[in-house]
């Protein structure tokens, strides 16, 4: 028996999103030999998917408007191989490519996805950190229905907002 690691796990965690919510039973799953990429067929569209993760939330506090609310936020690194990846093989011309991010903890009781468009992500990879690495920071602030995207250098402005539900996005109905 193979050993299961990590990536597995939240690869699962998205697929079995994707079947609970597909109105049909998608026609293909493929998984490529890069155990993060994912292309499948729905009822709805074709899909090429990128999957990361982090097992690290932060959680704070913030005054807004006069009440105090909670805030998320995950920091989600990309290797240079990834983002080799991601800029010369990845897009495939006729799907919906998509850059899955998964924040967890590490009991994995506590977690939320981020879907991103290829191009979207691709701005918030754009620009590397004094170290050379490069991110995409996830936040959330209270019930906000949408995840506001970054990634170093980018101003608040520029910031990507993607849904908290990721079914909605994927033109999927949400099964839970």
């Amino acid at each position: 028996m193979h050993r299961i690691n990590k990536i597995d796990y939240f690869i699962g965690v998205f697929l079995t999103t994707i079947l609970n919510s597909s109105k049909g039973v998608p026609a293909l799953f493929d998984e490529t030999k890069d155990s993060k990429r994912v292309e499948f067929s729905t009822d709805v569209d074709d899909f090429n998917v990128y999957i990361k993760y982090t097992t690290k939330i932060g959680h704070s506090k913030l005054i807004v408007n006069g009440r105090r609310k909670k805030k998320i936020l995950c920091n989600i690194s990309f290797s240079e191989k990834d983002y080799d990846i991601l800029r010369n093989s990845f897009f495939i011309e006729g799907k919906q490519n998509f850059i899955c991010l998964v924040c967890t903890n590490d009991k994995l009781n506590e977690s939320y996805i981020a879907m991103l468009r290829y191009e979207d992500a691709m701005k918030c990879l754009a620009q590397r950190t004094n170290s050379g690495s490069r991110r995409i920071t996830i936040t959330r602030i209270g019930a906000e229905y949408d995840f506001s995207c970054y990634g170093v250098g980018m101003e608040e402005k520029d910031y990507i907002k993607c849904p908290v539900d990721c079914t909605k996005y994927l033109v999927l109905e949400e099964a839970y």
